[in-house]
């Protein structure tokens, strides 16, 4: 609240930018219903757990003295995930309540274990390179056609890459610390001029669904890469220039009866950090795989829980502290995505 001339009492800022005169409102005398934005705990990379189904389902209870019973009126899908706000005892047996208010039991779910990766702050438009296979072979030299010893290091591995070699036909990337990996075998970051609206210090977001990597920059200078997964070829993600047109906390995201019979249903309760900029296409943090590096989604850009937190932090626009979702304004348009 502030004073201000045009009001006899004192403005009220109801969102950013936004005032009304405190004579124009009422107090309710209902408490809030809005939940705060989450501010997790540290070690803590979700707002919540999520629990999953297991292959042969699970009842769903409105009551807990309805599992008693075994009256159940809604019934998860092998997959289905519901999240997860407390952990209660009834009868001697463990249930988790849903963000719905509703109950499971703990014995008929598994609860998710999101992926811990992180993408990497970029330094001087440094190269990156992410190995996405299972194993992937590192050379202490180039393999001119003899023997040269290796290591093998997983899926996800980072590394910072300083040349490029041709070898028979055959590119190989040379690391800063003097190592050699297939480029075929590394997911890739490659900088790009900006699109012509993209202002000198706004912060936007460059999605390459060839790499799988998303590149965050400001103005002209990339700033943060990552690993990403976007569409499947079915639901490829579409390529374009967008704004972001809402940000949401969590959002929910089902399609539990698709018109497509050859379709998977899915349902997922509270999917965290939603940043929609293509009608329901949106960057948001995904929990239920870490395939990160390979295409995975059912459109969107699927992101790991740490980096979809980096991501939603710094795109515009702002979220005002205890707010759970905003939408932009001509005054403060949404971050620019493009996908390509």
């Amino acid at each position: 609240m502030t004073a201000g001339p045009g009001c006899s009492s004192a403005w009220v800022e109801v969102y950013a930018e936004g005032w009304v005169c405190g004579t124009d409102l009422v107090p309710s005398p209902l408490p809030p219903d809005a939940v705060a934005l989450p501010e997790l705990p540290p070690g803590q990379i979700t707002p919540c757990p999520w629990a999953f189904a297991r292959e042969e389902g699970a009842p769903v209870f409105v009551r807990l003295s309805d599992a008693l019973i075994e009256y159940s009126e809604r019934w998860l899908e092998a997959g289905f995930a519901v999240a997860v706000r407390h952990e209660v005892y009834y009868q001697g047996e463990r249930f988790y309540r849903s963000a719905d208010g509703l109950y499971v039991r703990a014995s008929d779910v598994f609860l998710a274990r999101p992926s811990t990766f992180h993408g990497e702050e970029v330094r001087n438009r440094e190269l990156l390179g992410w190995t996405f296979r299972a194993s992937t072979r590192v050379y202490d030299d180039l393999p001119a056609g003899r023997h040269v010893s290796f290591s093998s290091v997983p899926r996800q591995t980072v590394f910072r890459l300083a040349a490029e070699h041709n070898l028979g036909g055959v590119a190989y990337l040379q690391t800063t610390d003097g190592k050699y990996v297939r480029a075929g075998d590394l997911r890739r970051s490659t900088y790009l001029d900006p699109p012509a609206p993209v202002g000198p210090h706004e912060v936007w977001f460059d999605v390459d669904t060839s790499q799988q990597v998303l590149v965050a920059y400001r103005g002209d200078e990339p700033i943060f890469a990552t690993l990403i997964s976007s569409g499947r070829r079915q639901h490829a993600t579409p390529h374009g220039t967008y704004r972001i047109w809402a940000k949401l906390v969590s959002d929910r995201m089902a399609n539990e009866e698709p018109e497509d019979p050859d379709e998977k249903p899915y349902y997922l309760e509270d999917v965290p950090w939603v940043m929609y900029f293509n009608d329901d296409i949106a960057l948001h943090g995904t929990y239920w795989h870490g395939a990160f590096g390979q295409t995975r989604s059912h459109g969107c850009v699927n992101l790991a829980p740490l980096d979809a937190r980096w991501v939603f932090d710094r795109a515009q626009p702002a979220l005002p502290r205890g707010w759970w979702s905003i939408h932009p304004s001509p005054d403060d348009p949404g971050s620019l995505v493009r996908v390509r």
